[in-house]
């Protein structure tokens, strides 16, 4: 079952949802909350080939967007992550879904990694991976208001031990980590 509106706001005024760090209540929306763009962004350098089972570091541009432009050009993908640090209880999932009016530009804000796990019990921002499918050549700033998290109570409370190769509190945009095997070696 989804949140409405109502029970978000309510779930936050009673801290069973935490949002930081200076979330306005203007950004809850009738089954959602509106999240924005963090700061530093990572472009990631072209030519580097990828084994998913072998450890290894990628190299990344990283640009912060309080210090310099950033346009995304067509057929572009980079990593970001959103403002916003959430926190849920175990019995909340959180979700992130696009915003039609930055779909329409033809922006993705997640590639297939919808579901934010990490939020459960600890402040995570949620990293997002934007890729421009569309023609315009679109500038990002920081806090652009870039997506949406909904939020579903889950039927029972979440007991397993997370298996997070991105440790605990996950506090800015995180490239890949390819050194965590266990999710490619069995």
């Amino acid at each position: 079952m989804f949140l409405s509106h109502q029970s978000i706001e309510r779930y936050i005024d009673e801290g069973k949802i935490i949002i930081g760090p200076d979330f306005d209540k203007k950004n809850i929306r009738p089954v959602g909350i509106r999240i924005h763009l963090a700061k530093d962004i990572l472009i990631p350098m072209p030519n580097q080939t990828v084994e998913l089972n072998v450890p290894q570091d990628l190299v990344y541009q990283e640009i912060d967007l309080t210090k310099e432009e950033f346009y995304l050009e067509p057929n572009q993908f980079i990593l970001a992550a959103t403002y916003e640090a959430i926190q849920t209880p175990l019995d909340i999932l959180t979700i992130l879904d696009g915003r039609s009016t930055v779909a329409r530009l033809g922006i993705t804000t997640h590639i297939t990694a919808a579901v934010a796990d990490g939020t459960l019990g600890t402040p995570h921002v949620v990293v997002l991976e934007i890729k421009n499918v569309g023609n315009f050549r679109v500038r990002l700033k920081f806090k652009d208001p870039i997506a949406m998290m909904v939020f579903a109570k889950i039927d029972q409370p979440v007991t397993q031990k997370a298996h997070s190769q991105y440790g605990a509190k996950q506090t800015k945009v995180t490239p890949p980590n390819l050194r965590f095997r266990t999710g490619f070696d069995t």
